[in-house]
This record gives C-alpha cells, sequence and structure tokens, in this order.
C-alpha cells in the first residue's frame, strides 16, 4: 500500500506495543476460551462476580466495568441464571434495579476456571522466560496506570 496513512508513519521494522497488546490479547481470551469451553463475555462476567463476591453487584456497574452495555449483561446474566450460576435479587428500594451474584455452583464452577487459568499460564510460562514475564508484567503495569489516567 503506497502512498496511503500507514506508509506515511511508518517504516515498517518499528515495534508497535499496543498492537501486540490487543493481538494478544485475543489470543489469550480465543485459546482459552476454546479450551474450558465457555465464551469470552460468560468468563468476564463470572470473574467480576467472583471477585465481588459475596456481594452482589448491580447490573449497571457490570456494565460499566466490564464496558458493555446493560442490555448485554442482562442477556448474559439471564443465561446464567437459566444455568443457575448466578441469581438476581431485587434492589428493596427500587424494584426495576437488580443484583446479581453468583450462586454456590457459579463460585464453584469459577474455582475450577481459575485453576485452569493458572494451568494455561503456566503451560505458557515454557515459551517465556521468567525474567521476560517479570518485565512484561511491569510494562503491562505501567501502560494500564497511563490508560487509567486517561479516562
Amino acid at each position: 500500500m503506497t502512498g496511503g496513512i500507514i506508509d506515511s508513519h511508518h517504516t515498517g521494522d518499528e515495534p508497535h506495543l499496543l498492537r501486540e497488546i490487543m493481538r494478544t490479547h485475543q489470543a489469550v481470551l480465543n485459546v482459552f476460551s476454546r479450551q474450558v469451553g465457555m465464551p469470552v463475555a460468560r468468563l468476564a462476567l463470572m470473574r467480576l462476580l467472583a471477585i465481588c463476591h459475596p456481594e452482589p453487584v448491580g447490573i449497571m456497574e457490570i456494565a460499566r466495568q466490564l464496558g458493555i452495555n446493560a442490555a448485554a449483561v442482562t442477556r448474559q446474566v439471564k443465561v446464567m441464571e437459566s444455568e443457575q450460576l448466578v441469581e438476581r435479587c431485587a434492589d428493596a428500594r427500587d424494584g426495576r434495579r437488580s443484583y446479581v451474584n453468583l450462586t454456590t455452583d457459579g463460585l464453584r464452577i469459577f474455582q475450577q476456571l481459575h485453576e485452569r487459568a493458572h494451568a494455561f499460564e503456566q503451560a505458557l510460562s515454557t515459551a517465556v522466560s521468567a525474567e521476560d514475564v517479570a518485565a512484561t508484567v511491569r510494562v503491562l503495569v505501567y501502560v494500564r496506570a497511563a490508560l487509567e489516567a486517561l479516562r
């Protein structure tokens, strides 16, 4: 592609940190999701609910933290509720609002997924040295802090 926007800004050999972060993020989510047989959206929701457990979390707060709209959260919650992974409770002051919490089964399944995530990470560690992992984590913490400062 000659004369395009990409050509005017890049020589083609410089590192692209954000591109690699996004590509790696997508690859990790796709592979792990396939290995555990659970959609990425459900994994993210279960993780958030597990972190907050035993406190229930409102639909709007879930949407805000996951960066998705409330309707998408509600759809996912309905599916998970039918599978008895989560339970909803109405807000005592406002019946239109509801809060979500993992059920005992939901928490047990999340703990199994969490263990599988550690095994997945361990398997990946054979391809990357401990020093490189530490450096990568350090850089990612800096990048995340810089991004959060832009909010």
